[in-house]
C-alpha cells in the first residue's frame, strides 16, 4: 500500500490488531464524509481523524456504508450520534438492516458469544429512517467540489456498493476488491485475496463487479482490508485470478455429497489454505510467517463462505 498525500485519511480501525480493518475521512473545506464506520469502539479514531484534519463533526454530511458486516458498519449509530448533520448512505438492501438490527446482531452474538460480540462490535442501536438514505446504481452525490458515484457491487454480498470519487479518480471498494495488507504488498507481484465471507459470495457477479470498478479508470483503490493501491488494473488482474481458485473450491465442495456441515466448512478452508500458499508463492511471497499469518482469519471465514454457498448450489440442484 502506498501513502498518498491527499484529502483522503486511512483510518486504522485496530479492528482485532492494527493495519487489519480501515475507513476513510473525505474532507475537503467545509465538507467531510466518512466511508465504512467500522466499529463503536472506532468511533472515537474516526472523529479524532477529523479533528486533525481542522473540521467538526457539525461539518459531516454523509456516512457512507459499503455493506452492512458489522466490521464495516457496526460503528454507524456510534459515529451518527456524534455528526448531527450526517446522513447514512448505504444500498436499498441494507437500510433494513441499519433501522432495524436486531436480526444482524443476534446472527453475530450467536457466532461468536455474548463476551465476544461486545469486545469486538460494542453497542449496535438503531438508526431512526429519516437519517439513512439508500442510493441507486450510478446514483452521485455532491461532497463541496466533488462527486461521489455510487456502484451497486454484488459478489463478497448482495447488498455491497463501491463508490468513485472524481476529486481523486479513486473508488472505495469495501470487500468487493479482495483483501491484502501489507506484508503482502512487497513482492514482485500484486497480491489480492478474494473474499468469500457467508452468504452471499457469487463468483459471476464478483467477476462482474470488479469489472465495472475497472471501467472506471480510476488510479487508485480504496480497500477496507487495507489501505490504498495505486495499480488498479495489475491488482484486477490477480483478483481475477483468484476468484477463479475460490470458485473451483466452491465447486469441488458441492460436488462432494458426502460432506456436510463442519466436515465441508473444514474441507473449505483447507483447500483456500492450500490455494493461499500457491498464491503467494506465485507473487513472490514466502507462504509462511507473517504473510501466512495475517491471511488466517480470512481464510478461516473464507472456508466457512464457500460452505455455504456449496450448500445453496446443491438445494438449487435439487441435491
Amino acid at each position: 500500500m502506498t501513502p498518498r498525500d491527499s484529502t483522503i485519511d486511512t483510518i486504522d480501525c485496530r479492528y482485532r490488531e492494527p493495519g487489519r480493518a480501515a475507513a476513510y475521512l473525505i474532507a475537503e473545506p467545509g465538507h467531510a464524509a466518512f466511508v465504512d464506520n467500522n466499529t463503536a469502539h472506532a468511533a472515537p479514531l474516526l472523529l479524532d481523524a477529523l479533528q486533525r484534519a481542522g473540521m467538526t463533526p457539525e461539518q459531516v454530511e454523509a456516512l457512507i456504508i459499503t455493506h452492512v458486516h458489522l466490521d464495516h458498519a457496526g460503528g454507524t449509530s456510534a459515529l451518527l450520534g456524534a455528526c448531527p448533520n450526517a446522513v447514512v448512505l448505504c444500498h436499498p438492501n441494507a437500510a433494513r438492516h441499519l433501522i432495524d438490527p436486531a436480526r444482524l446482531t443476534l446472527s453475530a452474538r450467536q457466532v461468536y458469544g455474548e463476551e465476544t460480540f461486545a469486545r469486538l462490535y460494542g453497542e449496535i442501536h438503531p438508526i431512526p429512517e429519516s437519517r439513512v438514505r439508500t442510493v441507486e446504481d450510478m446514483e452521485p452525490f455532491r461532497l463541496g467540489g466533488r462527486t461521489l458515484t455510487f456502484l451497486h457491487t454484488p459478489g463478497h454480498a448482495k447488498h455491497h456498493v463501491c463508490m468513485h470519487d472524481s476529486g481523486e479518480n479513486a473508488v472505495f471498494t469495501g470487500d468487493t476488491f479482495g483483501v491484502a495488507y501489507a506484508v503482502h504488498q512487497m513482492g514482485p507481484r500484486p497480491f489480492l485475496l478474494c473474499s468469500t465471507a457467508p452468504t452471499d459470495f457469487d463468483p459471476a457477479a464478483a467477476r462482474r463487479s470488479i469489472e465495472r470498478i475497472l471501467a472506471t479508470g480510476a488510479d487508485c483503490v480504496y480497500l477496507s482490508h487495507f489501505g490504498s493501491l495505486d495499480n488498479p488494473r495489475a491488482a484486477g488482474e490477480d483478483l481475477m485470478d483468484d476468484i477463479a481458485r475460490m470458485e473451483a473450491i466452491l465447486e469441488d465442495a458441492a460436488s462432494a455429497s458426502i460432506l456436510s456441515g463442519e466436515a465441508l466448512v473444514s474441507f473449505c478452508q483447507e483447500r483456500v489454505r492450500d490455494a493461499v500458499r500457491t498464491h503467494l508463492e506465485g507473487c513472490g511471497i514466502a507462504p509462511q510467517g507473517e504473510a501466512m499469518d495475517a491471511l488466517l482469519p480470512d481464510i478461516q471465514v473464507n472456508g466457512q463462505g464457500l460452505a455455504v454457498a456449496a450448500e445453496r448450489r446443491r438445494r438449487a440442484a435439487g441435491g
